[in-house]
This record gives C-alpha cells, sequence and structure tokens, in this order.
C-alpha cells in the first residue's frame, strides 16, 4: 500500500530546479521510502550501514565517483566529509539539477554542516510522519479508522502494515534510537537515565519547559538536561515552540513549551494503547493538544519559532497556538471536548490587545460536524476531518 504525501510536489520542484535536495526527519517517517518512489531509477546508497559510511567518511571523492547520474544518499549525517566534496562538484556544474538526493534524520547537527558547505546549493525540506489529511486523501481508510492516529500515530509503516502491532514497532523504535542515534549525538553513560527523560516528557507535553524540574525527577544535572533535551529536538522526537512576542505592554513568559513530534510516540511513553485507554486518560486533552500541533507542522507552511507560537502573559492567560501568516495573526485553541464551553476560551481576552492586527481565531476540537462552523467570533473546526490549509486560507 502507498500513501501519497502532501511533499512530493515540493519534492519533485525543488530537484527540478537545484542540484541539491535535503530530505530531513526523524527515523521511519518514511524520507527514503518517498524518493524511491518518486525517483526509481536513481541509484540508491544508505550510510546508515555502518561499513558504508565509513568508507564515504574516509574518501568520500572516491565513494561519490561511483555514481554517474542522480543518486539518493540515505543518513548521510554519518559521513560529515561528504558535505564539502559535494560542494566541489556542485559548483563544478552549478547547472545541473536533481543530481544529489540527500536524506538525513537529524536537523540541526545536520544544518550546522550544510551551512558550513552547502548554504545556497540545495533545498532543505522536512518530512513528517503522516498526516490526517494524508490518511483522507489517500482513500484507504474509513472515518472511524483515521481516528487512531491520535494513539497509533503517523508513521508509514503503521499504516501500511495490517498486522504490525503499533506497541512493538514503537518499542523497537525508542531502542534503535537509544542505542544508535544517541551515541552519534551525544555521550549518554545510562541509557535507562535518558528513557526516562523521554517518558517524563511525555507527561509534560503542552507545559512550559522546566529543566530543572525535569532534572529533579530524572536524577541528574540540568546542564545534562539541557544536554538530553537538544539531542532528542535535534533528532526530530520532540518540538519546542517559543512564546510569542508583540508590543502590547505586557511581560509574557520567555520558556518554550514542549511537544512531540508524532502522537503515536507520546501515547506510546504514556502506557497508552488503543482509543479507550487514550480516551480515558487524563492526559486526553494534552493529547489532542499535542495532535493539534502535530498537524498543523504537518499540513500548513508554519515552523516553530519562526511563524508558530504560543502565548501567554505573566498573569497566566494563554493561547495555545499563534500563527503569523500573510500579515494575520491566527489565534488557535485546542479542546478535545466535541463541544466547548465559549467562556473556557480565551480569544475576547488576547484580541483586543492586538486591535491593529487583521485577526482569524479557530477551535480546534473534535466536533461531529464534516465542515467549519462559524460561530460569533471564532471558527469551529476537527482537524481529523478538515483540510486545515483551506481554512487558513479562508480567513
Amino acid at each position: 500500500m502507498w500513501i501519497d504525501r502532501s511533499l512530493e510536489k515540493q519534492i519533485r520542484k525543488a530537484c527540478d530546479s537545484r542540484p541539491a535536495l535535503l530530505l530531513t526527519g526523524a527515523r521511519q517517517t518514511g524520507k527514503s521510502s518517498l524518493l524511491r518512489h518518486l525517483y526509481p531509477d536513481a541509484d540508491y546508497m544508505t550510510l546508515d550501514r555502518v561499513a558504508i559510511a565509513e568508507e564515504a567518511e574516509m574518501n568520500p571523492a572516491l565513494f561519490l565517483n561511483r555514481f554517474s547520474g542522480p543518486v539518493i544518499l540515505d543518513e548521510i549525517q554519518y559521513a560529515p566529509s561528504l558535505f564539502r566534496e559535494l560542494k566541489v562538484r556542485i559548483d563544478s556544474n552549478r547547472q545541473e539539477t536533481g543530481r544529489w538526493i540527500l536524506t538525513g534524520s537529524q536537523r540541526f547537527e545536520l544544518m550546522k554542516n550544510v551551512s558550513e558547505s552547502l548554504a545556497g546549493r540545495l533545498r532543505i525540506l522536512p518530512l513528517e510522519t503522516l498526516s490526517a489529511q494524508e490518511l483522507r486523501a489517500s482513500g484507504f481508510f474509513s472515518s472511524s479508522s483515521i481516528k487512531d492516529i491520535l494513539w497509533k500515530g503517523g508513521y508509514p509503516e503503521l499504516w501500511a502494515t495490517d498486522d504490525l502491532e503499533s506497541g512493538e514497532f514503537f518499542e523497537d523504535y525508542v531502542q534503535t534510537y537509544l542505542e544508535r542515534d544517541l551515541k552519534e549525538l551525544i555521550q549518554v553513560s545510562n541509557l535507562r537515565d535518558f528513557r526516562r527523560l523521554i517518558q517524563i516528557c511525555s507527561t509534560r507535553v503542552g507545559q512550559l519547559l522546566n529543566y530543572a524540574d525535569l532534572a529533579k525527577h530524572v536524577g541528574v544535572s540540568s546542564v545534562t538536561i539541557k544536554k538530553w533535551v537538544g539531542a532528542l529536538e535535534t533528532s526530530g522526537l520532540i518540538y519546542l515552540l517559543p512564546p510569542f512576542y508583540a508590543n502590547i505592554g505586557k511581560r509574557l513568559v520567555k520558556a518554550p513549551k514542549l511537544y512531540f513530534a508524532d502522537s503515536g510516540l507520546l501515547c506510546h511513553m504514556l502506557n497508552l494503547q488503543g482509543e479507550a485507554a487514550c480516551l480515558r486518560s487524563p492526559m486526553f486533552g494534552a493529547i489532542w493538544e499535542n495532535f493539534v500541533f502535530s498537524e498543523m507542522i504537518r499540513t500548513l507552511p508554519v515552523k516553530p519559532g519562526h511563524n508558530l507560537f504560543f502565548y501567554r502573559d505573566q498573569n497566566g492567560v494563554e493561547m495555545d497556538f499563534v500563527i503569523e501568516m500573510g500579515g494575520r495573526l491566527i489565534f488557535v485553541e485546542a479542546k478535545a471536548a466535541q463541544r466547548v464551553d465559549p467562556r473556557k476560551l480565551n480569544f475576547s481576552k488576547i484580541v483586543p490587545l492586538f486591535s491593529d492586527r487583521d485577526v482569524q481565531c479557530l477551535l480546534m476540537n473534535s466536533s461531529a460536524e464534516q465542515s467549519p462552523v462559524c460561530l460569533k467570533d471564532y471558527f469551529s473546526v476537527n482537524p481529523l476531518t478538515n483540510e486545515l490549509g483551506q481554512i487558513v486560507g479562508e480567513g
């Protein structure tokens, strides 16, 4: 079963116009499968194999000489020396497009190497796990089964393989991350402590990040926690969402909020399997908020810290998400209930502070309506059943 990805058009456009493409994203988001599907005639080489990575790192020129046409180089972060050699080859023929197609599972370590060697020479695109929008568009799944994305998450293998147990998949996923990727990022003497950090982070979803609190519960120093949280962010497992700043005469909090990139991994770390367990959990509100966050970064042209933020002032008045798009501010409240008491929403408290801006308000909840509902001063929309891009574009 092949599920089309919404990023396909951008990938083709990039390969048609740039010498190189770098597709980033956490492990198992489908990077190599997508590229091999789009470019079946390209050579393929994965540096996930230690021997291949060592060969590429020790003699990058000789390694690249074996490829005469377009090539997909998978997990290129394992051979940093390739970046400099690729720069030389791209500069020798800047008119050749789609020659080097790269993937990497580390966001910021990889960006450092790119900025030093390939800045301006390639297009960088992120690939997240499957969105509810992509599942709907595939036509393979019923509306009731798509709801499982809340606890199952969007890793493609879980949706393409019917008999794959999600618990086993995520346990193998975490173990692979701890044993392989983590060693490439930082030195961790106790993997058990690091796993405990991931579990504690799962209970802090949607909350302000407090390194001292995490350090107390894990039993290591705050300095170590900062390094470990950085590793989780670098490898694409979590996102840190910074606060929105504007000249509104109020002092806002500076700490970021923490979210998991995929709600399935979140639920696994919370020991929740299946819809019933998810719905009964006292964490369901946070799980829904995390799903709304992940659906936005999967389907909208938003990036945390660039045009996606949250708002919270010193009095605790909060807006879950703030999007800056097309000169507008889009305020988003995420509530798990089908029907939400308007008195529990903060639109009326926050919107007046931005009277000089064009503002749109969205309540993203589990509404049973199949289309957005226009209420007094906001739209109610269910991201499980509606395309967010169209709704935001309507504002």
